[in-house]
C-alpha cells in the first residue's frame, strides 16, 4: 500500500505544469548505488539545445538581446522584449534554425556512508559550454555567425543525508532525507576575447557565483530483484555575479529497475522512468527575465553494469513535454555516463 501511495503522489506531482518555471539551470545530478555504500565516481554529462517554438521569417528586423536595456539605448527600433541568451553584453542575436547550445560536464563525486545512517557527499564539476548563433550583430560590425565557448570549474556542492531503513520479510524501504549546499567556488566571471573584454552572460559561465540551498528526499523500495527509485529536491539560489539570480529549481524523478545476473560476476540493472525539471524565472538586477522559465519532462532509460565493486552507469533522457516561457531554445537530449568504485571504510 505504501508503494502505491508514493507512486500516485509522484505521478500527480510530475503531471503539474506551472508557466512561471524555467529550465535554464538545473539541480545537481542525482546518483546513488542500489545499496548504501561509500563510493567514488567520475561522471560525464551532456545536454544539448536546438530549435525554437517559433522562428521569425528571414526578412524580419527583430533582434532579441540581453540585457534589454542595451536594445533600447543602442537599437531603439528593435522589439523591446527582455531576453536571456548566453552572450556578451554588446552582442545582439536573431534566432535561426541553425542555433544550438551544448553543455558538457566532467564531475568528480565522492560519497561516504557512516554506520549505515549518514551519507556525506561532494560534487566538483568542470564545465565545457558551447553556444552557436548563425546571426548576430556585434555593433558596429555586420551580421555574421559566431561560436561562444567557455570552460572552467563549476561550483562545489556538499550534501548530507540521513538513512532510514525499514525491513520486513518481503521487501526493504530506504528513506534518505537530506540537505545540500552549493558554494560560489567556480569560475563565474570569464571574459570574452573581443576588444571590450565583456563578461560572458551568467548562463554560460561555469559557476554561478552564488550560494544555493537544496533540501531533498530520496526513496527506494526493493523486493528481491526489482524495485522503485524516487526523489524530489528544491533549490534556492542567492544573487550571484553580474547582479544575476538564477530561478529556484525543482527536480523530481520516478524510476523502475530490475536486476539480472549475467554469469557469476556481472549484474545488470536496467531502469526506466520519468524525470521532471523546472525553475522559476531568473532575475537581472531584481527584474524578472521574461524569456526564462518553464518546465520540462523527460523519459529516461538507464543501465547499471556491476562487476564486483565497480559500476558503469549509463543514462539517456529525451524530452516528452516542454512548457517554456516565450520563444526559448528547446531541450533535445541528455546523456549521463558514470564510472563508480564502491568501498568500505
Amino acid at each position: 500500500m505504501k508503494k502505491h501511495i508514493l507512486t500516485l503522489l509522484f505521478l500527480g506531482l510530475l503531471s503539474q505544469s506551472n508557466p512561471s518555471f524555467a529550465c535554464d539551470s538545473c539541480n545537481f545530478f542525482e546518483y546513488s548505488l542500489l545499496e548504501n555504500k561509500s563510493y567514488f565516481g567520475l561522471f560525464y554529462r551532456f545536454r544539448d539545445f536546438q530549435d525554437y517554438k517559433n522562428i521569425a521569417p528571414a526578412t524580419t528586423t527583430t533582434i532579441q538581446s540581453y540585457p534589454s536595456q542595451l536594445s533600447t539605448q543602442l537599437m531603439p527600433w528593435v522589439d523591446n522584449e527582455i531576453m536571456h541568451e548566453p552572450e556578451g553584453n554588446n552582442l545582439y542575436v536573431q534566432k535561426t534554425k541553425q542555433d544550438f547550445e551544448t553543455y558538457q560536464t566532467i564531475e568528480a563525486r565522492g560519497n561516504v556512508t557512516l554506520n549505515y545512517k549518514w551519507n556525506l557527499t561532494f560534487l566538483l564539476p568542470y564545465e565545457f559550454n558551447k553556444v552557436y548563433y548563425e546571426k548576430y550583430l556585434d555593433l558596429p560590425n555586420p551580421v555574421s555567425d559566431t561560436t561562444l565557448y567557455v570552460q572552467g570549474w563549476g561550483d562545489l556542492t556538499t550534501a548530507v543525508e540521513y538513512i532510514h531503513l525499514i525491513y520486513n520479510t518481503k521487501s526493504r524501504h530506504t528513506f534518505r532525507p537530506g540537505l545540500a549546499l552549493t558554494a560560489p567556488t567556480g569560475q563565474a566571471q570569464i571574459q570574452s576575447n573581443n576588444e571590450n573584454k565583456d563578461l560572458f552572460d551568467p548562463i554560460i559561465q561555469p559557476g554561478k557565483g552564488a550560494f544555493s540551498f537544496i533540501p531533498r528526499i530520496n526513496y527506494q523500495w526493493f523486493l528481491e530483484d526489482h524495485g522503485i527509485n524516487a526523489g524530489i529536491s528544491y533549490q534556492w539560489s542567492t544573487e550571484g555575479k553580474q547582479s544575476y539570480q538564477f530561478g529556484n529549481s525543482l527536480n523530481a524523478y520516478l524510476l523502475y529497475f530490475h536486476q539480472f545476473a549475467l554469469g557469476e560476476s556481472i549484474l545488470l540493472a536496467p531502469n526506466v522512468g520519468i524525470y521532471h525539471e523546472s525553475a522559476q524565472m531568473d532575475r537581472y538586477s531584481g527584474e524578472k527575465q521574461e524569456l526564462t522559465g518553464g518546465q520540462v519532462d523527460f523519459a529516461q532509460l538507464g543501465l547499471d553494469i556491476n562487476l564486483a565493486q565497480t559500476t558503469l552507469s549509463l543514462i539517456y533522457q529525451s524530452p516528452i513535454n516542454q512548457n517554456l516561457n516565450g520563444n526559448q531554445i528547446l531541450n533535445q537530449h541528455r546523456i549521463n555516463i558514470g564510472l563508480i568504485r564502491n568501498f568500505k571504510l
